[in-house]
């Protein structure tokens, strides 16, 4: 029987076979063929991420067979959308481009106990979930041991916003006085995210100058001061977007000087800058009244008939106002005075008992200057001292004794001044002569019209007690300091003027020779006075007052009308009030006019002193200033 060569192969494979299925005649079976087992597993680096993070996912595939693979094996890995800047790191792997599907193949060949990967990474856009799956397919590929094996996944969430707390010191008042109580607030404010843990402030007081510390947490938890040191803690959860916890610390001021507070915060926290977590108060001494008392007399020296008036005067120089009224005890003159009158000002007044005034200035009088007045007044009766002294109550002093007291001397008759002519008149005589109000300086015009073709019939010089009465005149030359080279006037009724015409020739003048006039008789000027001028001597007529207010007068000349106005209160220095130019023209009409020449410059004038009311005995000299030519006054007004 032949065989063909397909029963040989036959023949020859059939003990194969048979130990394939389990037959044969051998002890043992033979080893299995070898073979590769491709596995996959894809894992995700984070399962959760905030937006903008990167996210990894790894492809593993590992050969655990015993052969090395004999196929190419294809990945197909999906790419999650909401991604940016996608990467793809292979190792024994090859990768197409990354859009949806990221395509990766790893040749034949994977040796056994080997592996390749596929590194799949990216930035994160958009909360949510993103999902990638891989899916493997090729000879050889056992595929993924469970669907989660082949499936990752990491869930995106919006990325918290840190916590930004900043702290701020305040205090209520940058200064004050002691007593008063000062507050300061400690401010944490969060303009980040919600905070994740405490916060600790430690505040630093003062470390004298304070006394008991209140305090008051909003927000916050405080422990008691230590020393001079308070700690508090925010807990962690102070809201976001502006949350606050505040601490205000009061306590009142005990002594005077700065009080520096200052707050340091724990971590998670900062001060804008160390002037905003630091303050300072400045502390005063306590507001006090501190008033003082002064009296002031009008008149050191006085005539009978004047007028006294006392001010007593008290003025709060502290720093705060009075609590309690302040009296003042005034103890007047007890004679030699008439009637008194009394005017407050911010203060009241009993009546007058005895020579003694009670007064008191209620409380409230202001601080830095406040000020209340009592002003008394009464007319001399008699010669003598007038002493007034003002004692203050519980709350004011004086700044002296001599402050608080004056003294006034009242003269008991009109005292002539040495080397003058004339005695004094006073002012009530005065007055009435011209028909004047007493205390008033009676208008020139009242005195009538001055005439210079005639005597002044409406109204005369005064001086003369009366229309007729004879007035002795004298005449020197060359001298203008009173009548030493002649004799004392003699003075009849209330004259109290002199006269000096130096050796000219005017009408009835001579230097030697006495002469008289009646004012009521006569058509010349010679019924008025006649000041002349020879050479560079000065002419001159002098008034012996027992004070002096005011001066006027109305003049003729013919010329110039320069003229000079002095006084003298010892009857030797003389001081200047009105000297006009020797060249001033002459007056309207020639008819000059001065009104109130102590206080009004007239025109003209090459020198001009206002002088103040003298209330003391005075010599009045009035010149003639022009080399020629007499001044005939004719209207005269002193007011004492």
């Amino acid at each position: 029987m032949k065989f063909s060569s397909l029963h040989l192969a036959a023949a020859l494979l059939l003990p194969a076979w048979l130990a394939g299925c389990g037959g044969g005649n051998d002890a043992s079976d033979p080893a299995p063929a070898a073979q590769a087992a491709l596995s996959v597993t894809q894992t995700v680096d984070s399962a959760s991420v905030f937006a903008g993070d990167r996210v990894t996912w790894t492809v593993t595939v590992t050969n655990a067979g015993n052969a090395a693979s004999s196929d190419t094996t294809t990945l197909l890995i999906d790419v999650p959308s909401s991604l940016s800047a996608v990467s793809v790191v292979s190792s024994g792997a090859s990768c197409g481009p990354s859009v949806s599907t990221l395509t990766c193949t790893i040749g034949a060949g994977l040796p056994p106990g080997k592996t390749a990967t596929v590194l799949l990474s990216a930035t994160t856009t958009a909360t949510g979930s993103l999902t990638s799956t891989v899916k493997p397919s090729g000879a050889g590929v056992k595929g993924c041991s469970s669907a989660a094996d082949c499936s990752s996944t990491t869930v995106v969430s919006t990325r918290p916003v840190p916590p930004n707390v900043t702290v701020s010191a305040a205090v209520d008042a940058t200064s004050t006085s002691v007593g008063g109580t000062v507050k300061w607030t400690l401010t944490a404010v969060n303009t980040g995210g919600v905070t994740t843990a405490p916060i600790t402030l430690t505040d630093t007081l003062p470390a004298a100058g304070i006394g008991a510390v209140t305090v008051t947490p909003t927000g916050a938890n405080c422990g008691a001061v230590v020393g001079n040191t308070l700690s508090c803690t925010i807990p962690a959860g102070l809201a976001a977007n502006t949350g606050t916890a505040t601490v205000v610390i009061a306590a009142p001021a005990t002594a005077a000087g700065n009080l520096v507070n200052t707050v340091a915060p724990g971590t998670g926290a900062s001060c804008a800058s160390t002037a905003s977590c630091t303050t300072t108060t400045a502390v005063a001494a306590a507001a006090a009244a501190d008033v003082k008392v002064g009296a002031a007399v009008n008149l050191a020296s006085a005539s009978i008939g004047d007028k006294v008036q006392w001010t007593v005067t008290a003025t709060n120089q502290g720093t705060g106002a009075t609590t309690a009224p302040v009296t003042l005890t005034t103890v007047l003159p007890a004679s030699g005075v008439g009637a008194f009158t009394v005017t407050p000002t911010g203060a009241t007044c009993s009546p007058i008992t005895g020579a003694t005034l009670n007064c008191s200035i209620p409380a409230g009088l202001a601080a830095s200057g406040g000020k209340a007045t009592v002003l008394i007044s009464a007319n001399t009766t008699a010669a003598g001292a007038l002493t007034s002294t003002v004692t203050p109550g519980a709350g004011a002093s004086c700044t002296s004794g001599a402050a608080c007291t004056t003294s006034t001397t009242v003269l008991g008759g009109a005292a002539q001044i040495a080397g003058s002519c004339g005695v004094m008149i006073d002012a009530a005589t005065l007055n009435a002569s011209f028909g004047g109000a007493s205390g008033t300086l009676v208008d020139l015009a009242a005195l009538g019209n001055t005439a210079t073709g005639s005597n002044n019939t409406s109204a005369y010089l005064a001086g003369l007690s009366a229309t007729g009465t004879t007035a002795t005149f004298e005449s020197w030359p060359g001298a203008v300091n009173g009548p030493g080279f002649g004799t004392m006037v003699a003075a009849s009724g209330q004259q109290f003027i002199c006269a000096s015409q130096n050796d000219s020739g005017a009408t009835g003048a001579s230097s030697a020779v006495k002469y008289s006039s009646t004012v009521a008789s006569g058509s010349s000027l010679a019924a008025n006075i006649q000041i002349s001028k020879a050479g560079t001597n000065a002419g001159f007529v002098m008034f012996n007052l027992r004070s002096l207010s005011q001066f006027s007068f109305e003049y003729f000349r013919a010329g110039s009308n320069g003229y000079q106005l002095d006084y003298s209160t010892d009857g030797s220095t003389w001081r200047n009030i009105v000297t006009t130019s020797p060249s001033r023209a002459a007056c309207a009409g020639n008819v000059c006019t001065e009104s109130n020449v102590m206080t009004t410059q007239p025109a003209s004038t090459t020198s001009f002193t206002a002088t103040a009311p003298i209330i003391q005995p005075v010599l009045l000299r009035l010149s003639n200033t022009n080399t020629s030519g007499t001044m005939v006054i004719q209207k005269l007004m002193i007011k004492p």
